[in-house]
């Protein structure tokens, strides 16, 4: 993979490029090795070594003729401190290097030998070495290298002042530490210790056990220490923040003692990080990703403050609101009577049938009503024990939090809805929903770069350092004249690594091969080879695999069909036909082993699942056991069907590659689950009965192992708020707040990056090139293809690849405009309508070029003018000339501008109408007469509109185009409408598929169009993979049925709306008794949504896979018992395993799948121009509003305008503003729904002095920037801020006076907040996120009419179908589909795929669930009963929907953020600032400057050109050409400067014409000398022979004195 220019980030689709690419590189990084010869020559010559002198390897390397390991020896380690004094003493005289140097990174401690060292004898593993990294050879280290050539470095100074390098104990101890066995044994501790960990009550014996434990770690840190050192030298034993585990683990267990604290098991948990090395770079990488994601973090935080601000002024004491009795006219003369004591009791409450809160109302004209006799009255507390509120900021923010994961919102919605009315919660829900959806999409984003450079950069520079060296040595070799023996040296390397691989496969001992050699290879006699060759081209036939095939399909399908309840008949068949095909699959095991004897029949992977699974069946049959798992049998299909062969993969991929990451993830959920235990198991034990009316233990809690980790794992997936309020209800607030909002980061986080790091790197395309090659299933088709066309007598074979490409890429769903001509347009199809406007605007300029293009086609096509001759009319004379003309009339009316407006507003004016067809427009009649009259016109004029382009482009043309079908459609259903209201036929009046009328508003406007045309291919794509998907949900399926079929009924009272007790009813038998006592409230009931067939189990996993829990589906498997029996609660707890598999397997790895091959097409789409969400005009318009840069304000002229500019252009003066701004987000947090009346008036000053401030700057920034003031929009927002906020200081008083409405009154309080959005000025790299997600606003807003048309369609559908539905579950008086305001509020609901389960279960009711007779006064419609097809097709669609609408919104975002950077350029106004940033440094406008000035020119230009202090290394490698007398040219430095920002060629070449010309270099005669960096190395060379001077000089000079002490002593 080429190397991307590091000045830029890569963006989507060369991310999603580069993943093959980046595993290739990954895995040859890995695997980089030289031979023996080349090791010799690399390391013994030095030819070899002058070539790579300049190269990172040249210093790694020993001088030539010395040994590359060397044992650690007093003398060496008195030599090395020497070098250290020495250096002590040269360091005062010494400059401070600007780039010093750095430890090498293929030498680091923990990794293995690079591929330039051989492997170190045997007899000098696990000895002390000399250092091998440059760095550490002048400090006082040295090196032992373990097992597999593993680096381990330690201090050669003595540890703990008593023991050197050189001790017995302390090279015992190294040994002990980097011993595997160690390792190993330090692993079983940690593991037995964590099984302890999840035991309530362990034995007796636990705590002598624990002791054991405690001995274990503390021998372990005694060993560490001992070989390590305590604190002294950087490789000490507390350097190393991993070794911090071991202190806290003795000190938490020393400690527990005598106090306990509950923590211990976390350390203790934590520890099995550092000894798996894989899993410590893990964290590291997860480390480094989380430090890019600060400012999304700081994003994300802001935006939750910020919303739960608003929240909190709008929504303040709203959810205390309750059903009160109204009794205060019968007590109004009882004295005693106490009305606060009276609202405040719950018996005096109104509470729905099944709830156990109070019913919620609001006192505004759209919120909840309370039933008659009640009156509404703030009394009590908040809901769900109290924690769910807006009364404080706190509670504020954890509902914030709530709505972001998405966690039970519709329950808060509901409340809001009931409590504050329509208005304000439509509001606040369209703030938060996009807000927090788009913070999400900038963290996909940043962690998507993460994955994707995730060591990519170390894995290039070792590839590259590898192939330049051997490149060196084959240029060596070629130079030499022994080239001959080189080469047989190099062939004997190749054989010896290919012995050596071959050694490596054979992993089993010489015995295993004399066994299979004797047993599995079955060669007895000549006719049993003959039988075996005959057998073996049997098997190997294609239509052999053809029926085999055939039988897995056909074993598929009947093992679908069971169902309950099912006949005795059906039975037998289904039982018979098991048999026949687990004799089948038998029997081709059998003929297998015996063509392939067992020896090869066990090498295929396929062979030993098949083997597997026929061993299943026949234990099955023996010992008649139900098997469910004999439905696996289809995933053989995978070794014939590509698409679900790659799933496969991706899943082992993920098992294997990502292995570390995965590891990371149980141990992040083991460990969250067995502290939560701890923690909180007493307090659940304790008080239960706080939280569960019947005196049990709730469904999710954390008394025991199992059920904690439950809890974390629906965490995980989304679902935490209930846990979390029975947690603080039981536990304490505090602790479970913390435990809670520490996990979903945490966990989410690992998801997250488990999913990109999978997608990224574990995703094929299905119809690569290697999977595109045919197996024997698409010979044996082909076979009996040809064999049909030959028997058909066909000579000319059909092509079916072309026809099957042409029905499917091209789909023709395209509009014909009134810019596009007739002759050029045949079918117009997707595919080439992305590139219509282009040649529309190349017509425009060219009229001339297209004759035909002013006149219609003809009408009819070529086939119905042969077959009607009639038809074909001459239009040069008579009447047939009249007729053409009247066509050419009406073909320029249709292509006129006006007449596509005047359809837009006719569509607007059908689809408005549509809003007021509800079930209450049979009681206003007056409403009810303009609908129908509106309904005739506009179907009258859609009716013309027809006519005229079926005259305009004809039959041919108009039938060609998928839009023109959409309008016909609709036309016909208005028409068929229109006919039975006219003939008083109601039941056909309220067509449903009218809904479809505003879907024609899409072909008229650009942007969604290019949107929906983008969903279409997509649609395309995932139908590709969709059956892949089917059949995974299918195994789940078939497992369902086994487990759950029939065994979700239950006895139940209907009218006390609860499930008898087992005590009470046991059985189906039972429940009949008392049916038949004349009890008619008791009914043998099931679950709406069951496994009793393969359809509802279909629709049960579906319910899982969107809502992500769905209790009422979960709840009832685990009560399940056996068929016809009485759940019990909790009765099979491990049935929650089903589910979790499914949502690993059928949720989390199919998405990635669906993910994949959408942007697979996105980026082909890419690649061939077409544009994906946006038009090439909304993109230009985009470009040039961002990317365009603000020119800097000139300072005034006027002395006291200029002290103010001064004074604000300051970043001082930004920075007290933006505290000012965090004051007054402090002080609006300190808000409270009971705060007394002094803390009201002490927050009223403090807002009215906030204002005050906000208006001093506005009149110093006025005044000092002028006009230029408003050039901002950071001020600009200020500015109106400051206004609403001075208006809502004397309009609050004056609503309250004159009671004005009281949503406008919250507005006021909600504008108040977004006095805090003007910190944004002051976070630069929040504004560089914000700026590339407002790069994607037109995306978002094409793809965001699009949601809006489908979810007014789908909600004027619901209500035209299902209005009459009866209520129930989550239909209620707020969420139903009565009125469209409800059905938006469901369609909604649906959309974000929140407890949909809910809505639909009353839709799937039946006769005797409701009553298809009941009359409804008033209405013409009779039955509350629906059409459960109808309604599980129309959730589906709109599911399926709005899931790649969401999917491609984030696509949307990720793309525009990771390409940001690639669409920064240099601007005129960039070049401007150069010139007149260069001008100060050169007033003489000479053109060049010294070189010493560089330093402070680059740190005084302005970003993107800018290079801040310190910058002298990044001047140096820039290599800037110098000039005589150190100087250095404008138009040099500018080209630096500018392909340190454009970093691409090609761009780089289109400047240069541009900065040339405006910054000409001609004045400067004088040719460059030298370069920076030469000046560098110059200056270095220098220093070094300096040094080597003065060395010797001081060894001469101390050699002269010893020879003159020497004489002297000789003299005397």
């Amino acid at each position: 993979m080429a190397r991307t220019d590091s000045s830029r980030e890569m963006t989507l689709f060369e991310m999603w490029n580069h993943r093959k690419e980046r595993g290739e590189l990954l895995q040859r990084a890995n695997q980089l090795r030289l031979g023996p010869s080349q090791l010799t020559q690399l390391l013994g010559d030095s030819g070899v070594r002058a070539a790579l002198q300049n190269t990172r390897t040249a210093s790694l390397l020993p001088p030539v003729g010395t040994e590359v390991f060397r044992r650690l020896t007093p003398a060496s380690l008195a030599q090395i401190q020497q070098g250290l004094d020495a250096r002590e003493e040269e360091k005062n005289k010494e400059v401070a290097k600007d780039d010093p140097p750095k430890p090498t990174r293929d030498l680091e401690a923990g990794k293995p030998l690079p591929f330039i060292y051989r492997d170190p004898p045997p007899e000098l593993l696990n000895t002390a070495l000399q250092e091998l990294d440059p760095f550490y050879q002048s400090q006082k280290t040295f090196i032992v290298i373990g097992r597999g050539n593993i680096i381990h470095r330690f201090n050669a100074e003595s540890s703990c002042f008593l023991l050197s390098p050189f001790s017995p104990l302390r090279t015992f101890a190294i040994k002990i530490l980097i011993h595997s066995v160690f390792r190993f044994f330090i692993m079983a501790t940690i593991l037995t210790n964590c099984v302890f960990m999840t035991m309530i009550n362990p034995p007796a014996w636990f705590k002598t056990l624990d002791h054991v434990f405690t001995a274990v770690y503390t021998f372990e840190a005694v060993i560490k220490v001992a070989s390590r050192g305590f604190c002294l030298g950087k490789f000490s034993f507390l350097r190393d923040p991993w070794n911090w585990l071991d202190v806290l683990v003795i000190l938490s267990a020393c400690v527990e003692e005598f106090v306990y604290l509950g923590i211990s098991p976390i350390f203790r948990i934590l520890k099995i990080i550092p000894l798996i090395p894989g899993l410590k770079k893990t964290v590291r990488d997860l480390a480094q990703s989380v430090k890019r994601l600060a400012g999304v973090i700081g994003l994300m935080v802001f935006c939750l403050i910020f919303f739960a601000l608003i929240g909190q002024q709008l929504f303040m004491g709203a959810l205390m609101n309750k059903c009160v009795m109204w009794t205060l006219a019968t007590n109004s003369g009882n004295t005693e009577f106490d009305f606060n004591e009276f609202k405040i009791n719950q018996s005096n409450h109104y509470y729905l049938p099944g709830e156990c809160y109070a019913l919620r109302c609001g006192n505004s004209s759209d919120a909840g009503r309370c039933p008659e006799g009640f009156t509404c009255l703030r009394a009590g507390s908040n809901p769900n024990y109290g924690y769910t509120s807006f009364d404080s900021f706190g509670w504020s923010l954890l509902s914030m939090i709530r709505l972001m994961s998405k966690d039970f919102w519709e329950n808060l919605v509901h409340l809001l809805l009931r409590a504050a009315g329509k208005f304000a919660v439509i509001l606040f829900v369209v703030l938060v929903f996009p807000g927090c959806f788009c913070v999400l999409s900038l963290a996909v984003a940043v962690v998507a770069m993460a994955c994707s450079e995730a060591g990519v950069s170390e894995a290039t520079d070792r590839e590259e350092e590898f192939s330049r060296i051997v490149a060196v040595l084959k240029r060596r070799e070629e130079e030499e004249d022994g080239r001959e023996a080189c080469r047989a040296a190099l062939s004997e390397d190749q054989e010896n690594n290919m012995e050596g691989v071959d050694e490596k496969q054979r992993t089993c001992p010489p015995c295993w091969f004399v066994f299979a050699n004797f047993l599995l290879k079955w060669n007895c006699c000549g006719c049993w080879r003959w039988l075996k060759q005959r057998l073996y081209a049997f098997v190997t036939n294609p239509f052999f695999d053809l029926g085999i095939v055939v039988c897995i399909v056909l074993n598929t399908v009947f093992m679908s069909l069971d169902h309950y309840p099912m006949t005795e008949k059906f039975w037998q068949i289904l039982v018979e036909a098991n048999l026949v095909f687990s004799a089948i699959f038998a029997a081709e095991m059998v003929l297998k082993l015996v063509a392939m004897d067992p020896y090869g029949y066990f090498q295929v992977g396929w062979n030993i699942f098949d083997s597997i699974l026929v061993v299943l069946s026949l234990l099955e049959l023996f010992f008649v056991v139900d098997c469910p798992f004999l439905i696996l049998r289809v995933l053989r299909l995978a070794r014939w069907w590509p698409s679900l062969h790659m799933l496969m993969k991706v899943v082992w991929r993920s098992l294997s590659a990502l292995r570390y990451l995965t590891l990371l993830l149980f141990i992040t959920i083991f460990l969250f689950s067995v502290v939560g235990m701890e923690m909180f198991h007493d307090g659940y034990g304790r008080n239960f009965c706080k939280i569960s009316l019947d005196r049990q233990l709730p469904r999710r809690h954390m008394a025991d192992f199992f059920h904690a980790v439950l809890v974390v794992i629906q965490a995980v997936g989304g679902t935490w708020v209930e846990a979390m309020w029975d947690c603080m209800e039981v536990s304490g607030e505090t602790t479970c707040l913390l435990f809670f909002m520490m996990l979903l980061p945490i966990a989410n986080l690992l998801v997250l990056y488990l999913f990109l790091t999978l997608l990224l790197s574990s995703f094929d395309h299905p119809a690569s090139p290697e999977e595109k090659e045919k197996n024997n299933l698409h010979i044996a088709l082909n076979r009996i293809r040809s064999a049909v066309r030959t028997l058909l007598g066909k000579k000319t074979p059909i092509n079916p690849e072309h026809t099957a490409v042409d029905s499917k890429d091209h789909l023709a769903l395209t509009v014909v405009t009134s810019d596009q001509t007739g002759s050029k347009v045949k079918t117009l199809t997707i595919a080439n309508t992305a590139k219509m406007p282009e040649k529309e605007q190349e017509k425009k300029k060219h009229p001339e070029d297209d004759d035909r293009g002013n006149r219609p086609e003809d009408c009819c096509s070529d086939k119905c003018l042969r077959c009607c001759p009639f038809l074909d009319i001459d239009t040069s004379r008579g009447s047939g000339r009249i007729w053409s003309n009247f066509r050419r009339a009406c073909f320029c009316i249709v292509r006129h501008k006006c007449f596509d407006n005047f359809i837009i507003l006719i569509i607007l004016l059908s689809s408005a109408t549509l809003v007021f067809e509800d079930i209450h427009l049979h009681h206003r009649p007056v409403l009810q007469t303009v609908v129908q009259r509106v309904e005739q016109v506009t179907t009258i004029l859609f009716l013309m509109e027809m006519l005229l382009k079926w005259i305009a482009f004809g039959l041919k043309k108009y039938f060609s185009n998928g839009w023109c079908w959409l309008d016909f459609l609709v036309l016909q259903v208005s028409l068929v409408s229109q006919a039975a209201a006219m003939i008083g036929y109601t039941d056909l009046e309220r067509v449903s598929l009218r809904a479809l009328g505003p879907w024609r508003a899409l072909s008229r406007f650009q942007g969604p169009k290019v949107v929906v045309q983008t969903l279409v291919r997509s649609v395309s794509s995932v139908f590709s993979v969709l059956p892949v998907v089917l059949v995974v949900w299918l195994i789940f399926c078939v497992c369902g049925m086994d487990f759950f079929g029939g065994r979700f009924y239950f006895c139940f009272n209907e009218t006390s709306g609860e499930i008898f007790s087992r005590n009470m009813v046991n059985n189906k038998s039972e429940c009949f008794d008392l049916v038949m006592q004349n009890y008619s409230e008791v009914l043998w009931k099931n679950q709406k949504l069951n496994y009793d067939n393969v359809g509802s189990g279909f629709l049960s996993l579906l319910h899982l896979a969107a809502s992500a829990y769905s209790p009422n589906i979960i709840n009832s498997a685990v009560d399940a018992r056996m068929v016809e029996s009485q759940p019990i609660y909790e009765s099979n707890p491990y049935m929650h395993l089903y589910f979790i598999c499914f949502f690993i397997f059928g949720c989390f790895f199919t998405f990635i799948l669906f993910i994949g091959v959408i942007i697979n097409r996105l980026q082909s789409d890419k690649s061939a121009g077409i544009p994906i969400f946006m038009t090439a005009e909304e993109q230009k318009v985009m470009k040039r509003l961002v990317m365009k840069p603000q020119k800097p304000v000139p300072r005034p002229q006027n002395q006291f305008q200029a002290r103010l500019f001064d004074l604000v252009t300051l970043r001082w003066f930004g920075v007290f503003m933006a505290t000012v701004i965090c004051l007054n987000m402090v002080v609006l947090m300190m808000e409270t729904d009971d705060q007394s009346m002094e803390m009201e008036i002490i927050l009223y000053w403090f807002h009215f002095l906030f204002i005050i401030l906000f208006l001093v700057e506005f009149i110093l920034k006025i005044v000092g920037l002028r006009r230029h003031y408003f050039t901002d929009g950071w001020n600009i927002l200020d500015f109106v801020v400051l206004i609403v906020s001075i208006m809502g200081i004397f309009l609050s008083d004056i609503m309250w006076i004159y009671s004005l409405p009281v949503p406008l009154f919250l507005v006021l309080r909600m504008l108040r907040v977004l006095r805090v959005l003007s910190i944004f000025r002051y976070a630069q790299g929040t504004r560089k996120l914000l700026l590339s997600l407002v790069m994607s606003f037109p995306a978002l807003f094409n793809i965001g009419i699009v949601l809006v048309i489908i979810t007014f369609s789908s909600s004027v559908f619901g209500m035209l179908t299902f209005g009459f539905v009866k209520r129930e579950a989550m239909i209620d008086d707020i969420f139903n589909f009565e009125t469209f305001v409800s059905s938006v509020l469901c369609v909604f609901t649906i959309s974000t795929s929140a407890s949909w389960g809910g809505l639909l279960r009353p839709l799937l009711n039946w006769p005797p669930d409701c009553d298809p007779l009941m009359e409804h006064p008033g209405f013409p419609v009779i039955g509350n009963c629906s059409y459960p097809p109808l309604a599980i097709a129309f959730f589906v669609s709109h599911l399926f929907l709005c899931f790649l609408l969401l999917v491609h919104l984030y696509i949307a975002v990720v793309m525009e953020t990771l390409g940001s950077d690639d669409d920064e350029q240099l601007s005129e106004d960039d070049l401007q600032m150069f010139h007149n940033t260069w001008r100060e440094f050169d007033p003489e406008a000479s053109q060049v400057i010294q070189y010493s000035q560089l330093s402070d020119f680059c740190d005084a230009l302005q970003d993107p050109l800018r290079i801040p202090k310190p910058n002298s290394v990044r001047l140096i490698h820039m290599d800037l050409p110098l000039l005589p007398g150190d100087r250095i040219r404008c138009v040099d430095v500018l080209l630096a400067l500018a392909s340190q920002v454009v970093g691409d060629s090609e761009k780089m070449n289109a400047l240069k014409a541009k900065m040339e010309e405006r910054f000409n270099p001609s004045k400067v005669s004088c040719e460059p000398i030298s370069s920076t960096l030469q000046r560098k190395q110059e200056v270095v060379a220098a220093t070094v022979i300096q040094k080597a001077y003065r060395k010797h000089v001081l060894q001469d000079g101390d050699a002269q004195e010893t020879t003159g002490v020497s004489v002297d002593a000789g003299g005397h």
